[in-house]
């Protein structure tokens, strides 16, 4: 009997093994998976005039997603501490490999090139975002 124990408790630290084995296995191929088809998008946001935001310096970065949010809230990409923040303030979207901007639920408005967007309008490389008085130049 004791030999038939032994035996049962090697076979069980093997199946152990296996299974980790196993495991870390799917995670270096989920891994690989998600690295391979993970876009590029170049894109920052780069603070050129910070208004009365005590938050901000001139010349901060913000790096971009392929959907980007900013506002104050904490669910947001880009969290804004400001006064002049609305909690939703504006939505960028990388869409093939233009960016657009639209206003979501702010108070002090989203414009591009001091036009206002209210909905969704292209953004190029150089222009001007503002949200409230704090202004934003897109950089690829």
């Amino acid at each position: 009997m004791p030999q038939l124990d032994v035996f049962l408790l090697i076979l069980r630290l093997l199946f152990i093994v296996l299974l980790y084995l196993f495991l870390l296995q799917v995670i270096i191929a989920i891994t690989r998976d998600l690295r391979a088809k993970a876009p590029v998008i170049k894109g920052r946001l780069i603070v050129i005039d910070k208004g009365p935001s005590t938050f901000l310096n001139v010349g901060d970065e913000f790096l971009l997603r392929p959907e980007t949010t900013i506002g104050r809230g904490p669910m947001n990409t880009i969290r804004l501490s400001d006064g002049f923040i609305s909690t939703e303030h504006a939505r960028l979207r990388n869409r093939n490999g233009k960016w657009y901007v639209q206003n979501i639920k702010s108070t002090y408005g989203t414009y591009v090139n001091r036009q206002p967007a209210s909905d969704e309008i292209l953004v190029n490389p150089g222009d001007i975002i503002n949200l409230g008085p704090i202004a934003f130049k897109l950089v690829q």
